[in-house]
């Protein structure tokens, strides 16, 4: 196994916002097609899917595949084009309870890949790479694209599962996410292991958040709104945000779904919002939070999306002290017990509307949009080829 010589933890980040600031804006006609295989669904939104949305913004056709669903439960949802350049296909298997018997889930995986391998014949794309996020027992649909000639791109957007060590072992590159990750993949295989931004999707006519009209749905619930735009069961600290609502009665939090976990009268679950709705949701809140569980290595160590909505919004974040945060000094208050979350938001409430950290905040969000994603996905894939090539 080679090892790399380590590099300053942040480095790659300022780099890569540098190159964004001087790099050509074109898009690229001759970028190789690809299909992006999602652990989720298209209006999930999460990594894979804007992976796909920033590789067609460079020019590449993309087969979008959403998890696969079970035939007996599921009828077959048709081909179609869900953003410009991005087809959406549903692959289907007899389902997951299945993929961890040895025989059967490895030849349920091939049917899979035999699918997906049609579907791109069907849409003629040029050269396709499969990029692929984890799912556990999927090794056996990676080896089925590979013998079908399609490079492997595996996509870490967290602290690895240990399972997902053989899916990373059977690329030709990784692409990770978060910095610590990186350079601890960086060192154990080498060259193989690039890293990308996270992202955020910016309509092609972005205006300053700041403007938008409040949705009808948080008239009721009043300020200051902490926000959450996601789950709470997955990441969040239970025991200290449950402290710290009691301790704050007069703030609200508001977070996405139903959850029983949060019993205080000043917890406020709302539905899911698609992407074009999200970014008035969270102009509509005073503080964005991000009180991770930082005993488990995949909070400690994860790069939130969330971080990016909050920024392009330019409002004040306040976190638990996860590592993607250090490298944003005072644009981010944090506080690792309810004390000091209380504290963090009482400084970040305090900040003026015309403070220059909203501004730099969105600066570093604009820096970090689906187009930036892929101009730095197209520098991985020209990697690629070009290694292939010498291999060859």
């Amino acid at each position: 196994m080679r090892r790399a010589s380590p590099t300053p933890r942040h480095a790659t980040r300022r780099k890569f916002i540098r190159s964004e600031v001087e790099r050509p804006r074109g898009r690229n006609d001759h970028l190789r097609d690809a299909v992006v295989f999602s652990t989720w669904d298209w209006d999930v939104f999460n990594v894979p899917e804007r992976v796909a949305l920033a590789l067609a913004s460079r020019g590449a056709r993309v087969l979008y595949c959403a998890m696969p669903v079970s035939g007996f439960h599921h009828s077959r949802a048709p081909l179609r084009e869900v953003a410009r350049g991005v087809h959406r296909f549903v692959p289907e298997y007899l389902g997951s309870k299945f993929s961890s018997l040895p025989i059967v889930g490895n030849l349920q995986w091939e049917v899979v890949a035999r699918q997906i391998i049609a579907q791109a014949k069907t849409l003629q794309l040029k050269d396709p790479v499969f990029l692929y996020s984890h799912v556990e027992w999927m090794p056996a649909l990676c080896k089925a694209m590979r013998a079908a000639g399609f490079p492997l791109v595996h996509i870490c957007m967290d602290f690895p599962e240990a399972y997902q060590f053989e899916l990373i072992e059977l690329s030709d590159q990784t692409v990770v996410i978060p910095q610590s990750v990186f350079h601890d993949l960086r060192a154990r295989y080498g060259e193989k292991i690039e890293w990308i931004p996270q992202s955020i999707h910016l309509p092609a006519s972005f205006q300053e958040t700041s403007s938008c009209e409040e949705p009808a749905e948080l008239a009721a619930i009043p300020r200051p709104r902490l926000g959450y735009p996601g789950p709470i069961f997955a990441r969040l600290n239970l025991p200290i945000l449950r402290e710290f609502l009691m301790q704050n009665g007069n703030w609200h939090f508001v977070y996405f779904g139903e959850s029983n976990d949060l019993p205080t009268p000043n917890a406020h679950a709302m539905a899911w919002r698609s992407p074009e709705e999200l970014a008035k949701l969270v102009a509509s809140f005073d503080v964005g939070m991000m009180p991770y569980d930082c005993s488990e290595m995949k909070n400690l160590h994860c790069s939130p999306l969330k971080l990016y909505d909050y920024f392009l919004a330019g409002l004040p974040v306040v976190a638990t002290p996860i590592l993607a945060i250090s490298e944003f000094g005072d644009l981010i208050y944090s506080g690792s017990t309810a004390q000091e979350l209380t504290d963090a938001v009482i400084r970040a409430l305090k900040e003026p509307p015309d403070s220059p950290k909203r501004s730099l905040r969105v600066d570093v969000a604009r820096a970090h949009s689906t187009d930036a994603l892929g101009r730095r996905l197209e520098d991985v894939l020209n990697l690629l080829e070009k290694n292939q090539g010498q291999i060859q």
